[in-house]
């Protein structure tokens, strides 16, 4: 669920979801951190930050559990420590209900957001790199400082979240991997099994990834 008009301006979406049945739940890679509380019947609520994933992660949870998360900014700074300990001092199960600490706590780095910017919208590195007027290494120091991930994680994060979004159309999987900057279909499978652990066909075939896929995130 998405609360669009209560968004702080430095997160993405807003979403929540209770299971009522013993699950793991499918997490694409998508280049943001989420703040994150999951409360179970009878016991206290367990709020934690989730790292940068480097593929898609089957996340387990139990029948009552409640989920509720808010997703940052792939530019955004946190101060973990200091939004953790504002979070766990709430009577609440929602980070919305955190308001204007997560301001506090969470800023977007402009020099950082311009330079994914330029990576996602860039044919490569180099090109990204001369776009901003730095040199590569200064954007690679730049990236490893802020996210501990190189350009190249960046540059081929957005083009394989790219290349998912357009499996929701009728585009042949050729066309699109030709569409998004893959040598070839072949290549595009490999790096869909390097993301999201599935070919682009079985990516395809399954609702709920090309769900995942069309929800906002880095690309």
């Amino acid at each position: 669920m998405d609360t669009l008009a209560s968004l702080p301006a430095t997160a993405l979406r807003h979403w929540c979801f209770s299971l009522d049945r013993d699950t793991r739940s499918a997490v694409l890679p998508d280049g943001c951190r989420d703040l994150i509380v999951v409360h179970a019947p009878g016991g206290p609520p367990r709020w934690f930050i989730s790292p940068l994933a480097d593929g898609m992660l089957q996340v387990p949870g139990r029948a009552g559990q409640h989920f509720a998360g808010l997703r940052f900014h792939p530019a955004a700074r946190i101060d973990e420590a200091a939004l953790l300990d504002a979070a766990r001092r709430l009577d609440a199960d929602d980070p919305l209900e955190l308001g204007a600490r997560i301001e506090e706590h969470v800023r977007v780095d402009h020099r950082l957001a311009e330079a994914l910017q330029a990576l996602a919208s860039s044919a490569g590195v180099a090109p990204a790199s001369r776009a901003l007027g730095v040199s590569e290494r200064s954007l690679e120091r730049l990236l490893l400082q802020a996210t501990a991930r190189p350009p190249r994680y960046w540059k081929n994060l957005a083009r394989a979240r790219r290349a998912a979004a357009a499996l929701a159309g009728t585009t042949s999987l050729a066309e699109v991997a030709a569409e998004h900057g893959y040598a070839d279909q072949a290549h595009m499978s490999r790096d869909f099994r390097r993301w999201f652990g599935c070919p682009p066909a079985r990516f395809r075939a399954d609702r709920a990834l090309l769900a995942l896929a069309a929800e906002p995130g880095y690309a």
